[in-house]
Parts: structure tokens; C-alpha cells; sequence
């Protein structure tokens, strides 16, 4: 489902429909959200630990892995969380388009089976894992709110309707 960035889900949503729609929210604010956004800008902001937009969508699309690829359907584990925020020089385009790809991948992860089923790697439902993605992913927007504006004064949840 998508929404359209800034849009809330429907009131009236079954619970998986209503957790996937809220998940899928706050994945479509982070790509609103860095769209083009200039790569030297995006750079030339940053928190004191050395916190930057490429670092965070690294690290997002190496969350949904972490947990949906690795944790729930048993993928070989290729994440290494400490090198997530180190910017190896890659465009903010390249990995806003690892990002989408990953999110397609974490969608057929989540649409083969029931939020009660626990991960084959690690011991947590389905619904854990996507309560916490949504919780991971809306933190991490906090972040980049904050370091987009920085970077180049945009703000606000989504383009004005």
C-alpha cells in the first residue's frame, strides 16, 4: 500500500493492513524526505559522532535486512552495523535506491507469512519485528528532519496537498 508521503493510513485498517501501512508511511517520509537533496549538501551536515543522511539511509536499509532477510527468513548475515555509518563516498541516489530495492525485499518477506511466525535466526514474531522497523525507521526520520533542514532548509511531514 501506498500511501503518498504525509498521508496517514485509513482509520479503519485490519492490524496487519494497519502496521504495513504505517511502516510503508514512514519508509515513503524518508525518501520524501532526501529526494533530491544534492549530495555536497547532504554531506556538509552532520552530528558531533559524525551522524549524516547517507550514513542513516545506509543503516535503515541495513535495518530491514538485519531483521526481515537475516533474522526472520534465515539470510546469510552481510550487515555489519559499525561500518553502516561510515560514508564511503557512495551518491545519496545509490543508496536511496538500495533502500527502495530493500524495501521490496523486506515486502515479500513480510507478505509470505503471518505476524505470529518467529524468525528463524532470531527469536521474535513477525509483528515484533515490524513494530520495531516502524519504531527504527521513525526515529531515524527525527534525524534526518533535523539534518535536511541543515542541509537545506527543508521541512515539514510531506509536500503540501
Amino acid at each position: 500500500m501506498s500511501l503518498g508521503p504525509g498521508l496517514e493510513p485509513p482509520h479503519q485498517l485490519a492490524e496487519r493492513e494497519l502496521l504495513l501501512a504505517y511502516l510503508q508511511r514512514q519508509r515513503e517520509l524518508v525518501l520524501w524526505k532526501c529526494e533530491g537533496l544534492a549530495d555536497d549538501a547532504a554531506r556538509a551536515v552532520s552530528t558531533p559522532t559524525g551522524l549524516t543522511v547517507h550514513t542513516l539511509v545506509r543503516h535503515l536499509a541495513g535495518v530491514e535486512r538485519g531483521w526481515l532477510l537475516e533474522g526472520f527468513a534465515g539470510e546469510p548475515a552481510v550487515r555489519v552495523r559499525d561500518e553502516e555509518f561510515v560514508d564511503r563516498g557512495e551518491s545519496l541516489a545509490d543508496l536511496l535506491a538500495a533502500f527502495r530495492e530493500q524495501i521490496r525485499r523486506s515486502d515479500e518477506v513480510i507478505a509470505a507469512h503471518a505476524l505470529d511466525e518467529v524468525g528463524v535466526v532470531r527469536d521474535h514474531s513477525l509483528r515484533w519485528m515490524v513494530l520495531h522497523l516502524i519504531e527504527e525507521t521513525s526515529r531515524h526520520l527525527g534525524h534526518l528532519d533535523l539534518l535536511c533542514e541543515l542541509a537545506d532548509g527543508r521541512t515539514g511531514e510531506g509536500p503540501r496537498r
